[in-house]
């Protein structure tokens, strides 16, 4: 029986400086039955270059340019549109991936069908590929848990498991990949209401740091002109003001019952205004 095939969306924008280190640790999973979704959004650097060099290369990449800009949301949201594999997983172009992630996933994934997100350890390295020992990306298991615990952990925790391996039908049909802050946050919570997230046991992926001494405020410009191209007033000086009603709207929508929905939205209005303090790094 062949293994499923798995999809990796990979949407790069100027990339040009880590994108070969990303690509080459990509191709070298272990896990050989995979499609590599690489979409450039018209970098001005050499990205589009690298693409085409590796895309020559080895016919599991299927490369194609953008004819226009469509920024960060909208590069994620065509990789996944593109992929028609069994399973899919988002990279990114400056990270590095054991060589056992994909495997070890696929292995949880199979073997168990409550699990709807599997993922790996991420750790932070700098430009020079060595390791940050003083920054940590805690992530959480949630086999075992309940729903509404599921929930509560996706909403206090890091977002790194956005980049795990998932069905690709649930990846498909969840209210991600909006133009908006935490979009990554969103989606992870609608999954929680499906099912449980499993953390492999080795293997690290690790992610480049490079934004030394950014504030705050800093960060959450960058993300504002990585996800808006016309940005309206209420997203400029609120950029967390839809993402209760976002997970308000999960919740309404789930196949949970009432009891649950009422335990998860009192989950969302109580712990909403604790976890941006907790953000911007403030005192509770």
């Amino acid at each position: 029986m062949p293994s499923p095939s798995v999809g990796i969306g990979l949407p790069v924008y100027q990339n040009g400086r880590f994108l070969a280190a990303a690509l080459d640790s990509i191709l070298s999973q272990r896990y050989q039955n995979i499609v590599i979704y690489l979409s450039e959004d018209q970098s001005e650097d050499n990205t589009a270059s690298i693409c085409q060099e590796y895309a020559a290369k080895d016919s599991r990449i299927l490369y194609s340019q953008n004819e226009m800009n469509l920024g960060e949301t909208g590069n994620y949201q065509r990789v996944l549109d593109l992929a028609d594999t069994d399973y899919f997983m988002f990279a990114r172009g400056h990270e590095v991936l054991p060589q056992n992630l994909i495997s070890d996933c696929i292995e949880i994934l199979e073997n168990d069908s409550e699990v709807v997100l599997a993922f790996a350890k991420t750790v932070w390295i700098d430009e020079k590929g060595e390791r940050l020992h003083d920054r940590h990306l805690p992530c959480f298991d949630t086999r075992g848990c309940d729903v509404v615990s599921r929930c509560a952990l996706a909403f206090w925790g890091k977002y790194e498991a956005f980049y795990g391996v998932s069905r690709t039908s649930i990846m498909k049909s969840i209210k991600a990949l909006e133009p908006i802050v935490a979009t990554d946050l969103i989606m992870l919570f609608e999954m929680s209401l499906r099912g449980t997230f499993a953390h492999i046991n080795s293997g690290e992926r690790s992610r480049r740091y490079y934004y030394n001494n950014e504030s705050y405020d800093d960060r959450i410009r960058r993300y504002q002109k990585i996800l808006y191209k016309d940005i309206s007033f209420m997203d400029r000086y609120f950029p967390f003001l839809k993402v209760p009603f976002k997970l308000f709207g999960c919740v309404f929508s789930s196949q949970q019952s009432l009891t649950t929905k009422l335990s998860l939205l009192l989950v969302i209005l109580f712990n909403a205004p604790l976890r941006y303090l907790s953000a911007r790094g403030k005192s509770l």
